[in-house]
């Protein structure tokens, strides 16, 4: 189903162009670089920007009418280490610099189901290899999803990239570590009960 457009979108995203970037804009930002893949509404990665301000953070979507409600609320939080860029990261990846990215964050990406789907999911190996090449060495990815099906796949399919996976688990809210910040859809997921699975993987080159 084609999402509907919001109201006044043009003007809404001109209004945050501040908060646009493009990849070179992106490797020249100060600081360590996390990159959110799928910002979504943008719940997490503003509210992960405004307690890390020492850290740059890039948040790809390529929705517009999903990205500029991520962007509004970057600007009313007045986050200056926070940009957006609106596009397929399979697009951007490229133009990103090798190693010039410390983290990566995968959150409740589109599981693909059927098996003819596998080559479009985030953790696919053309991905990872993809992420491994502008991961700098020992950068992370740091992958949540509600979807058992697509968390098995990636058990298997990041260590056979060359990722070391740590701090595995089938039932995050279970455990509840501290620092946890949810996005829009793990708060509905969590409110039914559905178990959150997370994984944390490192590259070593």
């Amino acid at each position: 189903m084609r999402m509907r457009a919001r109201n006044n979108l043009e003007s809404r995203l001109e209004a945050c162009a501040g908060f646009m970037t493009d990849a070179a804009g992106a490797a020249e930002l100060p600081g360590p670089l996390h990159i959110e893949i799928g910002c979504g509404k943008g719940r997490f990665i503003t509210e992960t920007a405004a307690l890390h301000p020492e850290i740059s953070y890039v948040a790809v979507e390529k929705v517009s009418n999903v990205i500029v409600l991520a962007m509004e609320k970057a600007k009313a939080a007045e986050l200056s280490n926070l940009k957006f860029i609106r596009g397929d990261f399979a697009m951007i990846a490229p133009q990103l610099p090798e190693g010039s990215v410390d983290r990566i964050y995968l959150n409740f990406s589109d599981p693909w189901p059927k098996n003819g789907y596998a080559k479009r999911r985030l953790t696919h190996g053309a991905f990872l290899e993809q992420y491994k090449r502008i991961l700098k060495d020992g950068g992370e990815i740091h992958f949540k999803t509600d979807n058992r099906g697509l968390f098995d796949f990636s058990l298997e399919t990041f260590p056979e990239n060359g990722f070391e996976l740590k701090n595995i688990t089938f039932d995050l809210h279970k455990e509840m570590p501290d620092g946890n910040i949810m996005t829009e859809y793990e708060q509905r997921f969590s409110e039914i009960g559905t178990p959150i699975c997370r994984l944390e993987a490192t590259v070593r080159k």
